[in-house]
């Protein structure tokens, strides 16, 4: 995955926040993910195709950290959600 491919998160999945806490449902597989307010945050963002230096950019000026510091965070983030199947796999990541 580079920082130019366009993603997105996977169709069907039901982001929602409760108690001050993000949690993604994957009803396909019965999965509940627990995240904190940046991955939250990401997850909103990924609603539509958006770039890993889209992501990044955006996160820095919202958080007021440098550039290079969110693109670290978000290339670790979206590796783990590759992993967990979070992903839309339709765009090739």
């Amino acid at each position: 995955m580079t920082m130019a491919d366009r993603i997105t998160r996977k169709p069907g999945l039901d982001l929602t926040q409760m108690d001050g806490e993000w949690m993604i449902l994957d009803a396909d597989r019965c999965v509940v993910t627990r995240l904190n307010d940046t991955g939250g945050r990401i997850m909103e963002l990924l609603d539509q195709e958006v770039t890993q230096d889209e992501l990044a950019k955006t996160l820095a000026l919202e958080y007021e950290i440098p550039t290079e510091q969110a693109q670290a965070d978000v290339i670790k983030f979206l590796g783990s959600l590759k992993e967990a199947g979070l992903l839309d796999e339709r765009h090739g990541i």
